[in-house]
């Protein structure tokens, strides 16, 4: 979960927010990201941890979800 609030907190969003916000927080409903945001976290989660993750599909993420898959891809050989 560390991943996920270090990466949010640096595209800008406020780690006060995130302090509150529990795991199954989702990113657009709850968390409020606009597209900007959204948009930079999809390419830093690929940067930084390999992912190809599509944040615009039907599913509102959750903070658990992504340190989920941040987690999956960091135990990949």
């Amino acid at each position: 979960m560390e991943d996920v609030h270090r990466v949010l907190t640096d595209i800008g969003l406020d780690p006060a927010i995130l302090e509150e916000a529990g795991p199954h927080a989702r990113l657009r409903a709850e968390l409020g990201l606009d597209s900007v945001e959204t948009t930079d976290l999809q390419l830093e989660l690929g940067k930084r941890f390999g992912l190809d993750i599509d944040l615009w599909d039907r599913e509102d993420y959750t903070l658990a979800d992504l340190a989920g898959r941040i987690a999956a891809a960091g135990s990949r050989p």
